[in-house]
């Protein structure tokens, strides 16, 4: 399969559609004749992807990952699933399908963690420029995946990480219930209060690190299972970390995450961060 088969004009649509997210827009870095090298160069770059899995049999789509560019690489971490999960797994290992059985259940933070580090250090896995995490639902499509390395590419400093964010706004599709928007949306407008974090969407299971980020990030356990992406934020907040406004997203159903009845853990969790990792200031 071809990697990433999207046009050259879509991707140009895409930098000029999106430009008031960028602080330059590429247009005013490049010359029109060098798009083409610019674009081919984002599209060779090789991904690992770690995908925690707990429970996933009925969800997970392997044929998907199976059919996806030869550029990814997948790490299915089993985070100590009950179900037949990681069996369904070994029967479509390859080589680019990797597998990490867990013995117990560590919750998806240590999970990703544990993925993480075991990529940088095993080979071919970290053969890849990026290594990143996705959730298994596939709730952002792998399709996503070229339109982050082309918004990444059209800054004009080095991106070291590119976070998917699900803003709802003219040309993309995010389906998510109004009732998860609304939370999700409280809880970024905390966090910046309380944190001094700017994200519009830190919990976006959908992100890519520099392969030279990855120890900085990963190398400590994290104090909490919910919201490891706001310390992660905070772990690297001196670190040129980008948002790309999702153009399709679509809620699963089937998660594993409850917010209402967890929110007093989560706000003990961000207590904990801000006395460890203080304010971020402006």
């Amino acid at each position: 399969m071809a990697p990433f088969p999207i046009p050259l004009v879509d991707k140009i649509n895409l930098i000029r559609s999106q430009d008031r997210f960028c602080r330059k827009s590429i247009f005013k870095s490049f010359r029109v004749s060098n798009l083409r090298s610019f674009f081919m160069h984002a599209l060779a770059e090789k991904i690992s992807l770690i995908i925690p899995c707990y429970n996933e049999a009925e969800r997970l789509k392997l044929d998907v990952f199976l059919d996806s560019s030869e550029l990814l690489k997948f790490l299915f971490v089993n985070d100590g699933s009950t179900d037949h999960t990681g069996d369904l797994i070994r029967a479509h290992l390859n080589e680019r399908m990797f597998l990490r059985d867990l013995p117990k259940n560590v919750g998806k933070a240590e999970a990703v963690r544990l993925g993480m580090l075991y990529a940088l250090e095993t080979s071919p896995l970290n053969d890849s420029e990026w290594i990143g995490y996705w959730d298994a639902d596939l709730a952002t499509p792998l399709s996503e995946i070229n339109n982050f390395l082309t918004y990444a590419y059209s800054y004009e400093f080095p991106v070291e990480s590119i976070w998917g964010s699900r803003v709802y706004r003219l040309g993309s599709s995010i389906r998510r219930s109004y009732r998860r928007h609304v939370l999700g949306r409280m809880f970024a407008t905390f966090t910046g209060v309380f944190l001094g974090i700017q994200s519009y969407d830190s919990q976006c299971g959908a992100k890519l690190f520099r392969k030279s980020l990855i120890r900085c990030a990963f190398s400590d356990p994290f104090m909490s299972k919910w919201i490891f992406d706001v310390e992660l934020l905070m772990r690297l907040q001196h670190t040129n970390i980008i948002e790309y406004p999702l153009r399709t997203w679509s809620d699963v159903s089937g998660s594993k995450v409850r917010i209402l009845p967890n929110m007093f853990r989560i706000l003990a969790d961000l207590i904990r961060i801000k006395t460890k990792y203080g304010f971020i200031e402006k």
